[in-house]
């Protein structure tokens, strides 16, 4: 507001110059009371709000990067981790892996010998049951030779005995 300007519009209109000056005053601090502010009041303040501003720019930016350098660092300490833990996954895996294949081959070996010992076993019925089989057919041969002897034997006689009771007879 230019008081003195207004001071010499209120002088032209008919004011003295004492009155024009107490009329002004009266208005500034009529203004004043009633919340009306001086220009270098608000600029005054308008510099301070942007030096504030400014401060908390610097201070959110610091922060920002803080917290980008920390949370950068806890990436790195989880990927770290998760390494470790995929290394531990991995090898724990492979033991399994090796463990199984073990498991396997000791299997496949106890029922190799398995296998081999019913063969053995088998086989060994089957040669019994051949030797049986063979005595068998030895003693049947020599029943059989037996009983056509003993036949023979006794058609002879009966052929004696018939020649003899023909001679008798006739």
């Amino acid at each position: 507001m230019d008081s003195h300007g207004l001071v010499a519009q209120l002088i032209r209109s008919g004011f003295t110059e004492p009155m024009a000056e107490s009329a002004v005053r009266v208005t500034f601090e009529a203004m004043t009371r009633a919340g009306f502010v001086i220009r270098s009041d608000l600029e005054r303040e308008l510099m301070q709000a942007r030096a504030e501003v400014h401060a908390l720019k610097v201070e959110t930016n610091s922060q920002l990067r803080e917290t980008a350098a920390a949370s950068r660092h806890q990436t790195e300490t989880l990927v770290s981790e998760n390494d470790k833990l995929r290394a531990d996954m991995k090898y724990n895996i492979e033991r399994i892996t090796q463990s199984q294949k073990l498991d396997l081959n000791l299997e496949k070996g106890r029922m190799r010998e398995e296998y081999a010992n019913l063969a053995a076993t088998s086989n060994a019925t089957e040669a019994r049951v051949d030797r049986e089989l063979s005595a068998m057919r030895t003693q049947i041969e020599a029943a059989k030779t037996e009983i056509i002897r003993y036949s023979v034997g006794g058609l002879v006689s009966l052929g004696a005995l018939s020649l003899a009771a023909l001679r008798v007879f006739l």
